[in-house]
């Protein structure tokens, strides 16, 4: 992927800057189904990867935070300057409002490591949440399996591979910054995906999906030897892709076949094919 606004899920918008890896299936007798997340899991080389506060608060209300059995709930996000700001409810026989002003970095595991600089409940400052309830956040944040959400005393860590919605990512966080009211991640991972062609399809495009090197099915079609990219009809902007609903920018748009027998699809952003069903006029063919 090259600059791609990717919807993961609703109101969860990952900004992709570049992604390289691979789609292994999850039955090794059939390829992956890309109108199937649970059908492969994705698997990272390399990815830069940025998040705004919005898409984090959605994606851990959603994820982290959406079993009724989370001691946490209404969670919300802002990033100030360096520093992230949380804000919600503890469930302790009532509900208890917190807020909780967090340093951000990695840790060596590569998860992302929130720790709690100031705490306030009900806007009383408090020293640690050693002594919101008289319990540590280890008492305080039993999260369920797989939320991919954990606490280290006084300390939130977060795996941001497992908190994503299917399909199952593969990788780690290497390194991180909090600027411009956003979460910049880079990550790599074990992937190891055949050489790419020295060619693209499309050469000229900067937004795109490029499948390659194996075999997909998207609906009816299944390509063997994949050479397939997804290109951004409007390349002023990030290509706005929701994957759940690739079905309608798929339609809005049109494909051309090339010479070495890939397939190069254009398509709309997500966001115009929502607001007005808007269709690509396909250029003329010689």
């Amino acid at each position: 992927m090259r600059r791609v606004a990717l919807h993961v899920a609703d109101g969860v918008v990952l900004q992709v800057a570049s992604l390289d890896g691979e789609f292994v299936s999850r039955v090794a007798s059939t390829p992956p189904v890309f109108d199937d997340p649970r059908s492969y899991t994705l698997k990272l080389r390399d990815a830069d990867i940025t998040m705004d506060a919005e898409a984090l608060t959605n994606l851990l209300r959603q994820r982290a935070f959406a079993s009724p059995k989370s001691p946490v709930h209404d969670v919300d996000v802002r990033i100030e300057g360096n520093a992230m700001r949380v804000k919600g409810k503890l469930r302790k026989g009532i509900d208890v409002p917190f807020s909780m002003k967090a340093e951000v970095s990695t840790t060596p595991e590569g998860l992302m490591r929130l720790h709690g600089a100031s705490l306030k409940t009900a806007g009383v400052p408090v020293k640690g949440l050693l002594d919101l309830l008289g319990v540590n956040l280890d008492d305080l944040a039993k999260m369920p399996a797989g939320s991919g959400i954990r606490a280290e005393q006084d300390d939130l860590l977060i795996d941001a591979t497992a908190i994503l919605p299917p399909p199952a990512t593969e990788g780690r966080l290497q390194r991180l910054q909090v600027r411009d009211g956003a979460v910049q991640m880079h990550m790599t991972g074990t992937a190891s995906p055949p050489p790419r062609p020295r060619t693209l399809p499309v050469p000229s495009a900067r937004n795109y999906l490029y499948f390659y090197g194996g075999t997909i099915r998207f609906g009816k079609l299944t390509m063997t030897d994949a050479d397939m990219q997804l290109v951004d009809a409007d390349q002023s902007n990030p290509f706005d892709f929701f994957p759940e609903r690739y079905d309608a920018q798929l339609v809005a748009g049109y494909s051309r076949n090339t010479e070495r027998k890939g397939l190069k699809v254009f398509m709309p952003d997500y966001a115009r094919v929502r607001s007005n069903g808007g269709i690509l006029k396909a250029p003329r063919v010689p």
